[in-house]
């Protein structure tokens, strides 16, 4: 199955006058008060957009915004979309609850949904007003198509920017390396990869160190810090941010370690977001050794330039400014189709609407209104406490059943 790399509209074509126009855009996300990938790509999306002349707003129905790290940027949030000041001309959407929250309170407003993974909150909705999807590698843009039915051409792979404005600082590397950094946050202290990875770095002479969750706070600037690393253990955007600094950069997966990224492989692990596959073996203290000890000062800054002239933010914006356009445009040279939007916000409420029966159920008893909570982590919080007295010594154990 032949998959589109660009939509089945121009996008190239930088010169329309829709470009220049003054556009109106809504960027939605599950959760904008933690720095993670997503966030982050955020927070560049809406700088560059702001740059260029557009008004943006983001929004996350999760209301625990105390630490909302894009008003630090100016960047405006809404947790409530009442408080929107303006309708959108598009809607950037990510995350399929918040995304179908903001289509349906937005009717007439066209959306382009990115999707940044294969987990269930990120799973692709259909609705009449998504006109075009963007997947953030080949391997996900091909589940997008065979899961959830959406036809290639509405799919373009839209691989992952970093920001160099941020990055402007790219480090020289030396002939041989003297210290690494593991910088990922899915891996336990303890894990077997992280102990992998110790190991082999001290049979290589590596000094080893560890930034970010769960090891130490999360770091506010990786671009301050990247550059005094030679190689960096990381993956996804993480890889992308240490490769744009400079260093060389060894590919980590969910429980494993995969190969240091060299101009031979550089368009496979480009292609896979920085990622290896989750069956992959178990990590090998001797090959993650082999893996290092294949550095080479000229190929790993070669990779380091190629990724920076093809991951440039910049670049990525004007891109899905012809992408926004398109959408714009097919959504006015199309009739509304309001009863198709009800079937599908049916379709898509069948789908959840599970999840919530086994939420009533957990809870029984002590069941209160979520709008009662101030964030779904608080919610989760209140499920686990009833989960924990349910289950304490001397109490019955209930069995409700789903209504």
């Amino acid at each position: 199955m032949a998959l589109a790399n660009a939509p089945k509209w121009d996008t190239t074509e930088m010169a329309r006058p829709e470009h220049r126009l003054h556009m109106r855009i809504l960027i939605t996300c599950t959760r904008l008060n933690v720095r993670a990938g997503t966030q982050m790509f955020v927070r560049d999306l809406a700088r560059h957009l702001q740059g260029l002349g557009h008004s943006v707003f983001a929004f996350g129905s999760n209301r625990a915004h105390d630490d909302m790290f894009l008003e630090d940027d100016a960047i405006p949030v809404a947790a409530n979309l009442e408080s929107l000041p303006f309708k959108p001309d598009i809607i950037h959407a990510q995350h399929h609850l918040d995304a179908m929250t903001a289509i349906s309170w937005l009717p007439g407003v066209p959306a382009v949904y990115h999707c940044n993974g294969a987990i269930w909150n990120e799973c692709p909705p259909i609705h009449p007003r998504i006109h075009h999807y963007l997947a953030m590698s080949r391997t996900l843009a091909l589940r997008m198509s065979v899961e959830s039915g959406i036809p290639p051409s509405d799919i373009t792979v839209f691989l992952n920017p970093v920001d160099l404005a941020r990055f402007a600082v790219v480090r020289d590397l030396p002939a041989r390396p003297a210290r690494a950094l593991f910088f990922n946050g899915r891996h336990e202290p303890g894990s077997d990869t992280v102990q992998a990875i110790r190991e082999a770095t001290a049979r290589c002479g590596l000094a080893l160190d560890f930034i970010g969750h769960p090891f130490a706070p999360v770091v506010a600037a990786p671009e301050r810090i990247l550059p005094s690393y030679d190689i960096v253990f990381a993956s996804g955007r993480s890889a992308i941010e240490a490769l744009a600094a400079g260093c060389a950069v060894v590919v980590l997966g969910r429980t494993s370690c995969g190969d240091l990224v060299l101009p031979w492989n550089y368009d496979h692990f480009r292609n896979a977001n920085f990622s290896v596959p989750v069956n992959s073996p178990p990590p090998s203290v001797d090959r993650i050794e082999a893996g290092l000890r294949r550095y080479s000062a000229p190929d790993c800054t070669a990779v380091s330039r190629r990724l920076r002239s093809d991951a440039d933010m910049a670049l990525a914006v004007q891109r899905l400014l012809g992408i926004y356009s398109a959408v714009i445009q097919q959504h006015r040279d199309q009739p509304d189709d309001l009863a198709g939007e009800m079937r599908s916000l049916a379709r898509y409420l069948q789908r959840i609407v599970p999840l919530i029966k086994i939420t009533d159920a957990m809870l029984g008893q002590h069941w209160n209104s979520p709008t009662r909570a101030g964030s779904f982590e608080e919610l989760r919080a209140r499920i686990a406490m009833v989960e924990r007295e349910r289950h304490r010594p001397g109490q019955a154990r209930a069995n409700p059943q789903p209504a």
